[in-house]
């Protein structure tokens, strides 16, 4: 299979180089994106939602690649979402990790659960672009260990704000393609999409696994990671 591993918010390719090894290892081939605004060749004011899900589209089309399973962690599950459903590529299985899920009309801050017009003024404030976790919040994050926080902490960047609040738009129904849903207990329950979870649960071609390793499982648990990303998959 050929996995195309999407970072969340203010991460790029890097984020997943523990779990890309290991799915490698299984006879996977692996492509881990950077996103645009999260790379040295970006105009981030020029970069919105509507970028990121061309970048993805366009670098699948552009490698010619089949058999892909689409992988999305926290912010960008909005992205792969879109593209699953557009069907401008062909996808196989789209795996969502800790991720939000994209709601036609809505961006990732009103579907999120977070104080939307706070962080409307935050990234007003700070140029456009939606700042990273401090060290002193990653620190209050269960599971990071200190060397998994530094290297957050060393390589994040600010993130485009135009991804976070321009709204998703779905060519059809997610209950319509084949998914993963991989997350620990709790996750989105102050976010407002239980409703749109409650209802995927009732879709045959959506399975949910849940797992232990906080919000950033490829850095605290990749290999048990890459494990459930194999087998379900391999059980499709």
């Amino acid at each position: 299979m050929e996995f195309v591993l999407v970072p969340g918010a203010w991460a790029g390719g890097w984020l997943w180089d523990e779990v890309a090894k290991d799915l490698s290892e299984k006879g996977h081939t692996i492509h881990q994106l950077t996103l645009s605004g999260l790379n040295e060749k970006s105009e981030t004011d020029r970069v919105g939602l509507s970028t990121h899900v061309e970048d993805v589209e366009s670098y699948i089309a552009t490698h010619g690649l089949k058999s892909v399973v689409l992988v999305g962690h926290s912010y960008s599950g909005i992205v792969v979402g879109q593209v699953a459903t557009r069907r401008n590529v062909s996808i196989h299985h789209s795996i969502f990790i800790e991720a939000f899920l994209p709601v036609s009309g809505q961006s990732l801050l009103e579907v999120s659960g977070l104080p939307v017009e706070e962080e409307k003024r935050s990234i007003a404030n700070n140029q456009g672009m939606w700042l990273a976790p401090s060290r002193e919040e990653l620190e209050s994050q269960p599971i990071l260990n200190e060397a998994q926080i530094s290297l957050l902490v060393s390589k994040q960047k600010p993130h485009p704000g135009n991804t976070v609040t321009e709204p998703a738009m779905l060519e059809s129904s997610l209950d319509e393609i084949p998914a993963t849903f991989m997350a620990h207990e709790g996750w989105l329950s102050n976010s407002r999409e239980t409703e749109l979870i409650d209802k995927l649960r009732t879709s045959n071609k959506w399975q949910f696994y849940e797992i232990d390793g906080g919000h950033w499982p490829m850095l605290s648990i990749p290999e048990q990671l890459s494990d459930k990303m194999h087998l379900c998959v391999a059980l499709r």
